[in-house]
């Protein structure tokens, strides 16, 4: 009985093993149907159909960084020479100025009477040879002299006993017509500029020969220049007609061969001259 048992389930096995899968679990189930597919609907006549919306692109992302940059390659070599900057010659560009104006200069010459009562026993005023020169700068409403003046009395009046006196002078001068219609080229308006006064310093020697005497003077004076060529000529001829007089700051004397022969230098009443002026 255990005998049979054991080969009548050994039997089933092996029959078990042989048969198909599907024979023998049963018959396997059918796949499901598919559902039927709705179809799109129609759009009405003029309507635009929807654009299909384009399917969304993730951006591209950079790649990650492999390594340090390069290295920037250098210049090309060239075979020109590089011009040194000390062989540059440096241009430098300047304004041109206005050339600069000089002053205009003067020189005069002349003679004319010094009336002088000094060395005279009757104390009367006399008329004694007199020459002057003169030289300036400026000719505008201000200037600048210099005047040379020179007495010759001695010898000339018998048994007196005048002075002759030299003198230098440097003195100022101002023109108060100029400022009065400068460019005006009328004879009398040139007149009128020429006027003109005189103030300064002077130092004088007064004396018979080898005996004589020093003093300081104060200049005063006036002059009046007549043209005598035309307007706005570069050198002007003119006639000046001038007076000056020193005063004197001390009074010096002058002895003789006699106590008693003592001469005090005071001043002279006044000069006059008249002179040729070159103006350049």
């Amino acid at each position: 009985m255990d005998f049979r048992a054991g080969g009548a389930l050994l039997l089933a096995l092996t029959a078990v093993a042989w048969l198909p899968r599907g024979q023998a679990w049963g018959q396997a189930l059918p796949p499901p149907a598919a559902a039927p597919e709705t179809p799109a609907p129609v759009p009405p006549d003029g309507a635009i159909p929807p654009q299909a919306t384009p399917s969304e692109t993730p951006p591209p992302t950079a790649p990650p960084p492999t390594g340090p940059p390069a290295a920037p390659a250098p210049p090309a070599m060239t075979t020109e020479p590089v011009p040194d900057p000390a062989d540059a010659t440096p241009v430098i560009e300047t304004v041109a100025r206005e050339p600069v104006r000089r002053p205009r200069l003067s020189a005069a010459v002349g003679m004319g009477g010094s009336f002088d009562a000094v060395g005279f026993d009757d104390h009367d005023v006399r008329a004694i040879p007199t020459f002057v020169s003169v030289l300036g700068i400026g000719d505008g409403a201000y200037g600048f002299d210099l005047g040379a003046y020179a007495t010759e009395a001695a010898g000339r009046h018998g048994n007196q006993n005048p002075i002759d006196r030299l003198a230098v002078d440097a003195f100022g001068v101002i023109r108060p017509g100029a400022w009065f219609r400068p460019d005006d080229a009328r004879y009398q308006l040139r007149v009128l500029r020429g006027l003109a006064a005189e103030l300064g310093l002077g130092f004088e020697r007064d004396g018979r020969s080898a005996v004589s005497g020093t003093r300081f003077v104060v200049h005063v004076g006036a002059r009046a220049d007549f043209p005598l060529t035309p307007a706005r000529e570069p050198t002007e001829l003119r006639l000046r007609l001038a007076v000056r007089r020193g005063i004197g700051l001390y009074t010096p004397k002058l002895y003789g061969s006699t106590a008693a022969d003592v001469t005090s230098v005071g001043d002279s009443a006044a000069e006059l001259y008249a002179a040729l002026v070159v103006v350049f």
